[in-house]
């Protein structure tokens, strides 16, 4: 299914968020678009054919959100439930970018929102300076924040119960634990690039940048599809992303200054993203 997190780049005050897509039918990824919003709001959103509105997005005001799918405790027959966030809460995700201008209200909105809906979702929503990630299910809500370090999550609940246990799915626990790993040494951009390229469990579905070749008994065939990251510090935004393929075969399209200049740069060498290429200079000059 997903990875997500945020990474607080304390140095330069802002905050990275990001989403590895990961699911289990070929769909097409569309590319990113700005939208308007109310009181002088500019979002830029993410979306895909089979879903009524955003899976990623991010707005002018820094407001971001990603969400996860929830694996909850098998039922009686043992079989682990999948929950796919429902269609509906994508008009919510929507409004999380095109009514709020900080992360806190945004996320007031969701946990109010949430009290009504029954159904399991996972969501993470940031700007520059906060970060709020909100377990819900039948109406039972959880919500932490961060304002420093780093942030991560895969598909399964930590606060509320029901989370599926290791048993059965070993997936999900092994991507949260090899995020966890790479972003304790919280450099930054380097490191959530590591993450989202992870295949430490080989090409496989164990791995953050899956591949669905060979699929365990109990595990879903779900494999990578986009990744999205943004980067707010309060002025500016900026974003990358691939779409349509996984971040070790497709290149990284850069956008500096998304709802100013928006200057648009592919990343040179999608083998090693560690050399010393115009865009990656480029970028990590305005994201530091």
């Amino acid at each position: 299914m997903s990875t997500l997190g945020s990474v607080f780049v304390s140095e330069q005050s802002g905050n990275i968020t990001f989403k590895q897509c990961d699911i289990d039918v070929k769909r097409e990824f569309h590319n990113p678009v700005i939208e308007y919003g109310k009181d002088g709001i500019k979002y830029f959103t993410f979306g895909r054919e089979d879903l009524k509105g955003p899976w990623a997005g991010v707005n002018n005001y820094g407001v971001s959100f990603v969400s996860v799918d929830s694996y909850l405790e098998s039922d009686n027959s043992g079989v682990v439930n999948l929950n796919k966030v429902d269609s509906d809460i994508y008009l919510a995700y929507k409004k999380i970018l095109a009514e709020n201008k900080t992360a806190q209200e945004a996320s007031e909105y969701m946990k109010g929102f949430y009290k009504s809906f029954n159904r399991p979702d996972m969501l993470l929503i940031t700007d520059a300076k906060h970060t709020f990630f909100i377990e819900a299910n039948n109406n039972e809500v959880e919500c932490i924040e961060r304002r420093d370090g780093f942030f991560t999550s895969t598909n399964h609940f930590r606060m509320l119960n029901r989370g599926v246990l290791y048993p059965l799915n070993h997936s999900t626990y092994l991507r949260l634990s090899r995020s966890e790993a790479i972003l304790s040494n919280n450099t930054g951009i380097e490191d959530v690039y590591k993450v989202l390229r992870d295949q430490y469990f080989g090409e496989s579905v164990f791995s953050i940048c899956r591949v669905n070749g060979e699929t365990p008994h109990k595990e879903e065939a779900c494999y990578t599809q986009a990744s999205v990251l943004f980067f707010s510090e309060g002025d500016i935004v900026n974003c990358v992303y691939q779409l349509n393929g996984n971040p070790k075969s497709n290149s990284y399209t850069i956008i500096q200054d998304v709802f100013g200049a928006h200057s648009v740069s592919r990343e040179h060498d999608n083998i090693d993203l560690y050399k010393k290429s115009v865009q990656i200079e480029l970028m990590t000059e305005r994201w530091y």
